[in-house]
């Protein structure tokens, strides 16, 4: 299904794996995501500069 959302808890666990070096193949078999929907939320992270903090701070909205 095209543009499906994934939990929060994903997102923010993508940004954590890769903030600790792991590769987006690895951390998109971790998580039971595409490659592609990794690199899109990864891209997003760095578009916007977020820091951990503030991915911690995300809420489900």
């Amino acid at each position: 299904m095209a543009n499906k959302q994934i939990e929060m808890r994903k997102v923010k666990k993508i940004f954590k794996l890769y903030s600790a070096g792991v590769s987006k193949r690895r951390i998109s078999s971790q998580l039971g995501i595409s490659r592609n929907t990794v690199s899109k939320y990864i891209a997003f992270f760095q578009r916007y500069q977020l820091t951990s903090y503030e991915v911690e701070a995300m809420t489900q909205e």
